[in-house]
């Protein structure tokens, strides 16, 4: 769903900026002057797509909600200046062009804002999972053969109750049940710890990095 918002949302904003932008405006047979408002006209069509952009995948994964509403804020300015800029070029337009023209600009706003919010609603569940994904430390995930290095069994009871606290705040969904499952790997890690059984502990490990990466993946967390 991420990536038809970052790819299908920002082209259509183009195709419903261009249409209120630049319908019915001739670019033959015009002087200089006119050539150069085309061409500003269809760099604010490109500004709008970009920023439409850039406003979904700020949105999208954990989120950054400044970055993501200074990109739409600016998506909407292109897309609004650039509607008017077709409407000093073209003063006196056809009713039926006007109304086109209208709707597509205002369509366009609609989408940017709908998309950029949509995007960050959807994406809750993975700013809930983010507290947990900071607690998959090497340490306790793969054996320590050194013991006098390494957490204590004591250390490893914690760590696992607070991976299954961070768990049990996602919301229902996929990642809650990714979330689940590395809560369980938790409790089983840190029975091998206490037990001592470096072999266990190992493969438990192996599988909990396989059971994170879906939500790496899916939020677009970096550790």
């Amino acid at each position: 769903m991420d990536s038809l918002v970052t790819t299908v949302v920002p082209a259509l904003v183009a195709v419903l900026t261009a249409a209120g932008a630049v319908i019915g405006i001739q670019f033959r047979d015009v002087d200089a002057y006119e050539r150069r408002r085309g061409v500003w006209q269809w760099l604010l069509v490109l500004l709008a797509t970009v920023a439409t952009m850039g406003a979904t995948s700020s949105a999208s994964g954990v989120g950054q909600l400044i970055e993501a509403g200074v990109m739409a804020v600016l998506a909407v300015a292109a897309i609004v200046l650039a509607h008017v800029m077709w409407r000093r070029r073209v003063p006196d337009p056809e009713p039926r062009t006007l109304a086109i023209a209208t709707a597509a600009a205002i369509s366009a706003v609609v989408v940017v804002l709908g998309s950029t919010a949509f995007a960050y609603i959807s994406n809750k569940s993975c700013r809930q999972v983010e507290p947990l994904v900071g607690l998959s430390h090497q340490a306790f995930i793969l054996p320590v053969f050194d013991a006098s290095k390494g957490p204590t069994p004591g250390d490893f009871g914690d760590w696992a109750k607070a991976v299954r606290d961070q768990a049990e705040q996602v919301s229902p969904g996929e990642v809650a049940d990714q979330a689940g499952k590395l809560a369980d790997l938790a409790d089983q890690i840190a029975d091998t710890a206490r037990n001592n059984d470096k072999a266990k502990h190992a493969m438990l490990g192996t599988q909990y990095y396989e059971e994170l990466k879906p939500i790496l993946a899916k939020c677009h967390i970096q550790m």
